[in-house]
């Protein structure tokens, strides 16, 4: 395991240099908003567009809050798209090419490190985090879009609703529509967000960072 300098041209060199490699695999974090993770996206992004993932399988893991979009769509897109999910994860950029490289950035109390893997064993221990991760994780397959701020204000409001358990009738009140149109509603987020029941609609909105931490005084709560 070497260190790299933790300057971003340094950092983009041997990702590059990484990448050069690839014959197979090449699984990505991205799961910061450090420099680290905005260069490992640039470099990624580049080399793809240059044809370098045309033979290789590609999967790319982010976090909620670090979702790369045009990257995302490009890839989608393609001939053969690379595979794209969402988890919670620790600030982390990571590159591991073939199973038996890879780059490694992580931000820490002494400042950002980053660190070249060739060692099997360290590297079979990564391959089995970002294995694990990636079965749990929320699978992209477009961009959510919730449309105008008027709507995503809605939607966020009535996801909110059915994540705290509270009633149609009480939510299509709040929102002085009938029952049945609130239900519609519902349906439409439900189908918007790939989910086949309420509780999973929660669970993929949380994912996809479309819920934000909100603090108890708050939460949304309509009235009775």
């Amino acid at each position: 395991m070497a260190a790299v300098e933790s300057g971003e041209e340094e950092f983009l060199t041997t990702a590059r240099e990484l990448l050069a490699e690839a014959a197979d695999q090449v699984d990505v974090v991205l799961a910061a908003e450090a420099a680290h993770a905005r260069v490992l996206h640039s470099v990624l992004d580049d080399w793809l567009t240059a044809g370098g993932g045309d033979a290789v399988r590609i999967r790319l893991l982010c976090a909620h809050n670090t979702r790369h979009w045009d990257l995302v769509q490009r890839q989608l897109a393609g001939e053969r798209p690379s595979e794209v999910r969402v988890a919670r994860m620790p600030l982390l950029a990571a590159l591991i090419v073939d199973g038996r490289a890879a780059l490694v950035s992580a931000d820490s109390a002494s400042g950002r490190r980053a660190s070249a893997i060739r060692d099997p064993g360290v590297i079979e221990t990564l391959q089995t985090l970002f294995d694990g991760i990636w079965q749990n994780a929320v699978v992209v397959s477009e961009r959510i879009d919730l449309g105008d701020r008027a709507r995503r204000e809605m939607v966020r409001m009535i996801l909110e609703w059915l994540r705290l358990g509270v009633t149609d009738e009480v939510a299509a009140r709040q929102l002085s529509v009938s029952v049945r149109t609130y239900r519609r509603y519902v349906a439409d987020i439900m189908t918007l967000l790939g989910a086949h029941s309420r509780f999973q609609a929660g669970v993929r909105a949380a994912e996809l960072g479309l819920l934000a931490v909100t603090p108890a005084h708050r939460v949304p709560q309509p009235r009775r």
